[in-house]
């Protein structure tokens, strides 16, 4: 395709440190591979956010190019300490594990877990009070416990002799960081997804003695759960340059995106220019024709999936059923019946009662806690019967087969990341507008929550159905498109 003076910008652009923002749709990996080409003779490392960008960069990016994820940079890190047994030495460790093999309680294990996890994005060298999450260390008498029983999991971790306590990903990833590596035999990085490093990453990168172009859109930044943080906003930039230009939809969905991001995020100044087929946008789903639902939550799209039901189509769960927590909503109905045995998640298990879970769904204000806790006062004993026929509408697929199929996709906006649908329904699960009647301040809102919302919203191509809080206030603003 013929490229826009903006991204004629970037291609050109001579700055050893540059930065990217990068809309939704605007062909960042079609710009990236054309600052790579135009640069045969330099040898570039691209690193992506996740496989499967990765993997779609690979088969674009010219000769020149390495692809290759952060955690897939870092892993012979694992190697290093563990041999052949990486592979079962790596992966999640449940509160369970923790409280049977430290003999804490199960709220003590599951803050040691997240202060982990937050220490393993962020620089000091040492777990500290810092990296306790507020909202649990709020509910503890004595938050300090949570810091020594963290440091003591991560001892077993690393040292990999208890077989319930995995290193998380992140965690060798945070050994490597510590290192301070050097990244040979590479005299430019492309980062991709910028806003969704670390610091541990970041540190990684900004320390290498080579060029950096940082890519990526400040409002699709939604894993600050993991510890990431805008890139983008902290990278002492030589240059600065925008891609405004969204190829993916038309002006439609860019004017509702763009007025989603003016009245909820300070700063935005870069308004998306909606250049995709069709031009005009249709603010409704034809439900005869393949579509995707996109929620907030694991357990809304188990809602949604049931209201689908009576459509007798398809269904294909992106990245798979497994990803969706399915078997949670049937731990909550288990719990809620008494039935502890048939019980396979270790943290919900740990749970006393279903009124314990509810209690500390509302506590905590977890949106993924509180839809699971509905979901089961909702159904009831329909619950397994519903997990059986949903999980049975499922067809496996491979990606080139998408845009073939005529049924229904389902999918969180998290796994959404990326993707595009011609068509998309938004679930009613994201942020609100409207609290007791009135406009919520944008100071009241979390930032987070508008990114979610806004990712959701720009993987449609060329119709989508709005949540209906986000169209009672385009129209309060007066700003739904005709």
């Amino acid at each position: 395709m013929e490229l826009t003076d903006e991204q004629h910008r970037v291609v050109r652009s001579g700055a050893g440190r540059l930065a990217v923002q990068a809309g939704a749709g605007a062909a960042k990996t079609t710009t990236l591979c054309e600052y790579a080409a135009a640069r045969p003779s330099r040898r570039i490392l691209y690193l992506a956010f996740n496989k499967s960008i990765q993997l779609e960069a690979q088969e674009r990016m010219p000769a020149n190019v390495t692809s290759r994820t952060t955690h897939s940079m870092s892993w012979r890190k694992a190697a290093e300490i563990f041999g052949a047994r990486a592979k079962d030495r790596v992966g999640n460790t449940y509160p369970s594990s923790i409280a049977r093999a430290f003999g804490c309680g199960a709220l003590t294990a599951t803050a040691a877990l997240q202060t982990i996890a937050r220490w393993c994005g962020a620089l000091e060298p040492k777990i500290g009070q810092q990296h306790v999450p507020p909202e649990l260390a709020a509910r503890m008498a004595d938050p300090s416990v949570v810091i020594a029983v963290a440091r003591d999991v991560w001892s077993a971790m690393v040292q990999g002799r208890v077989p319930d306590i995995r290193l998380p990903h992140d965690g060798y990833l945070k050994l490597f960081q510590m290192e301070q590596p050097v990244l040979r035999g590479f005299d430019t990085i492309l980062v991709d997804e910028a806003q969704d490093l670390n610091l541990c990453t970041f540190d990684i990168v900004c320390r290498q003695r080579s060029g950096v172009v940082m890519v990526g859109d400040e409002a699709q930044g939604i894993y600050a759960f993991r510890g990431a943080m805008n890139a983008l906003a902290i990278f002492e930039a030589d240059e600065r340059l925008p891609l405004t230009r969204s190829f993916r939809f038309g002006e439609g969905i860019a004017a509702v995106a763009n007025g989603l991001l003016s009245a909820f995020k300070p700063g935005f100044d870069q308004p998306l220019v909606g250049a995709g087929e069709p031009k005009r946008s249709r603010f409704a789903v034809d439900t005869q024709k393949g579509f995707a639902v996109i929620a907030r939550t694991n357990a809304c799209i188990f809602e949604e999936a049931v209201s689908f039901l009576a459509l007798n189509r398809r269904f294909h769960f992106v990245g798979g059923t497994e990803g969706y927590k399915l078997e949670k909503i049937l731990d909550a109905y288990y719990l809620s019946c008494g039935d502890r045995g048939l019980m396979r998640d270790p943290y919900l298990r740990s749970f006393e009662s279903f009124e314990v879970l509810a209690c500390l769904a509302e506590e905590a204000e977890d949106p993924e806690l509180k839809h699971l806790v509905r979901v089961v006062s909702e159904y009831g004993q329909r619950v397994p019967h519903l997990v059986d026929e949903i999980k049975s509408r499922h067809v496996e697929m491979d990606k080139e087969a998408w845009r073939r199929f005529d049924g229904i996709f389902l999918s969180t906006a998290h796994k959404s990341k990326g993707l595009e649908f011609d068509q998309v329904w938004l679930a009613d699960d994201y942020m609100r507008f409207f609290e007791d009647s009135k406009e919520v301040d944008p100071d009241e809102v979390v930032q987070e929550e508008v990114h979610i919302l806004y990712v959701a919203l720009t993987r449609a191509r060329a119709a989508v159905r709005l949540s209906e809080s986000l169209e009672e206030w385009l129209r309060h603003r007066r700003l739904m498109p005709a």
